[in-house]
């Protein structure tokens, strides 16, 4: 076996929904930008990409 390909096999989607929800499937797409694997849904639907999220305490809005 070569090394890191069990690591490809096992790797599950690393998407954080809104309401923390976890996913379980398997991760088939890279993002280049907060460098996650997701899987085919969650790697269309930027709400799950760490890199879309807003930073912590940023509630929107001027001030």
């Amino acid at each position: 076996m070569v090394e890191g390909e069990s690591e490809d096999l096992e790797r599950t989607c690393q998407g954080v929904s809104p309401g923390d929800a976890v996913c379980n499937y398997p991760a088939t797409v890279h993002c280049p930008t907060c460098d996650g694997w997701f899987c085919d849904a969650h790697a269309e639907d930027e709400q799950w990409h760490s890199c879309m999220l807003p930073p912590p305490g940023d509630v929107g809005g001027e001030a």
